[in-house]
């Protein structure tokens, strides 16, 4: 979230505000999405519509059916990018679909990365997929604290002030980094110390995303395989 309100929200809160330097030491870096009206360019970060792939591509495939190409997200638009993430490169997302429902957000696989550290030998995917609606997305620096008590165990205040963040201006439903959100969980959903929250999600008709009957999607990545651009193995849950 824009760290400006974050920091408006703390100094106003009385709950928080002598917190401030434990929130600061527990701060992670965030990169907000928003949507933008204009038409997105082929090589451009979209969530929908069709990818940017190279010539040999194949489309995915699992035991029940076809992947759905969640988005494509270019590193070089994002300003003053976190050290974490590529400073360059397309990363296309795909999620596991099928119509009755058998495929399982938290099964292996669900969703699935190709990372394109050259982008100028890639063309349109030739075969469209599906008539989705398709949005360019923009991209904003920001920063995160944990948004659900579940996420920590060391709270020196009631966390009942957490509830009150997604009424901030400037609150994003989608972000990468930060600490994964949810809406209906009860448990941090990190796979391990290992992982990383790679991006969160929201439901949205449009897209037809209806993560876990209407909450959020949030994609993990081991911190290691995220140094090296290598996005081959995501981990996912929903809630």
């Amino acid at each position: 979230m824009n760290p400006k309100i974050l920091e408006k929200f703390i100094n106003t809160d009385e709950e928080l505000s002598p917190h401030r330097g434990y929130l600061e030491s527990i701060i992670k870096p965030s990169v907000d999405i928003f949507f933008s009206d204009d038409e997105a360019k082929d090589y451009e970060s979209r969530f929908g519509g069709t990818p940017l792939v190279s010539k040999d591509f194949m489309w995915p495939t699992h035991e029940e059916g076809e992947y759905r190409f969640l988005g494509q997200i270019n590193f070089s638009e994002i300003s003053n990018c976190p050290e974490q993430l590529p400073k360059s490169g397309l990363l296309l997302l795909f999620y596991a679909y099928d119509e009755d429902g058998e495929i399982f957000w938290g099964d292996d696989g669900y969703v699935v990365g190709y990372f394109y550290p050259q982008i100028t030998d890639l063309t349109l995917y030739e075969q469209a997929r599906s008539n989705l609606k398709t949005k360019k997305i923009l991209f904003s620096n920001g920063i995160e604290i944990p948004r659900h008590e579940d996420l920590r165990k060391d709270w020196p205040f009631d966390t009942e002030a957490l509830y009150d963040l997604p009424d901030l201006e400037g609150y994003h439903e989608d972000y990468m980094l930060g600490y994964p959100s949810f809406c209906t969980l009860a448990y941090d959903p990190t796979p391990s110390d290992d992982w990383i929250s790679l991006l969160t999600l929201t439901s949205y008709d449009e897209f037809e995303w209806c993560w876990h009957d209407g909450d959020k999607l949030m994609i993990f990545i081991e911190k290691e395989k995220l140094k090296n651009a290598d996005f081959s193995s995501l981990k996912t849950d929903a809630g």
